[in-house]
């Protein structure tokens, strides 16, 4: 028989013995709940927008006017998952859209029950007009 100081090296390098658990995996960005949020010159159409905690969504936004306009949800995309493809559209935490552009951004919504974020235009010119709106997780 062994001493037990020559057996424990052994086991304590057992595969079995060291194995880590596997990662969850993560989201599949060629999926989720499409939502258009279109820009027009009188504000956002919707205002108001209902998601799931921890949904995966496939969120487009698009600008059809002759003005440039942004959607500003700082807080909301800050607790958002944002695919690492469409980061780019959102440098600090708004997507800024001229005449005619969209956004496509799959993101999987905060996981903050019963959260309300706010969306707005940052553009001078959006300040006095109805470019505000809601993002409700549930």
């Amino acid at each position: 028989m062994k001493p037990l100081f020559a057996v424990l090296p052994a086991l304590l390098l057992a595969p079995t013995a060291l194995a880590a658990p596997k990662p969850a995996p993560g989201p599949n960005w060629n999926r989720g709940t499409p939502l258009t949020v279109t820009m027009t010159n009188q504000g956002f159409v919707p205002a108001r927008l209902a998601l799931r905690q921890g949904g995966q969504y496939i969120l487009r936004i698009r600008n059809p006017s002759d003005r440039t306009h942004s959607f500003s949800a700082k807080e909301f995309f800050g607790l958002a998952r944002v695919s690492p493809a469409d980061q780019a559209w959102i440098p600090r935490n708004e997507v800024e859209l001229k005449p005619g552009q969209s956004a496509t951004l799959h993101l999987v919504a905060p996981t903050t029950p019963g959260a309300m974020y706010y969306f707005k235009s940052t553009r001078v010119a959006d300040a006095a007009t109805k470019f505000k709106g809601a993002i409700t997780v549930r």
